[in-house]
């Protein structure tokens, strides 16, 4: 709990609230979670299939969980994964979205919340 206030303080955003954060992982016109990642190994026809289910990286710290929503490329240089909060390094981007991230710091912290009660245990 003391890392996540911390995590809280370090971006100035608030902790994040898990039904925002489910509603941001189902909406298939901002996040796109879901064309990528199941949420859970059993998996879903309407669901993506090309990056592990979400229950699975559900299992790691929320500070490492957010790092990698936030830009994958610092993990896995080849990822397809988008960076949610990185601007720099991105080709064909459409002049609405140049120099935006995709989520806010709030958005992202919604997404880590709700991504934690799907850890298996």
């Amino acid at each position: 709990m003391r890392a996540l206030m911390a995590l809280v303080l370090m971006t100035g955003a608030q902790a994040g609230d898990i039904e925002r954060g489910r509603a941001l992982v189902e909406d298939r016109t901002q996040s796109l979670c879901l064309l990528c990642h199941a949420l859970h190994s059993a998996g879903d026809a309407n669901q993506g299939n090309l990056a592990p289910p979400l229950e699975t990286v559900a299992a790691l710290s929320p500070k490492e969980l957010r790092s990698r929503i936030a830009d994958m490329r610092r993990f896995n240089p080849a990822t397809v994964m988008p960076p949610f909060r990185a601007t720099d390094g991105l080709r064909d981007v459409a002049p609405a979205w140049a120099g935006r991230a995709v989520l806010t710091e709030q958005q992202l912290d919604d997404i880590v919340a709700y991504l934690g009660t799907l850890a298996k245990r």
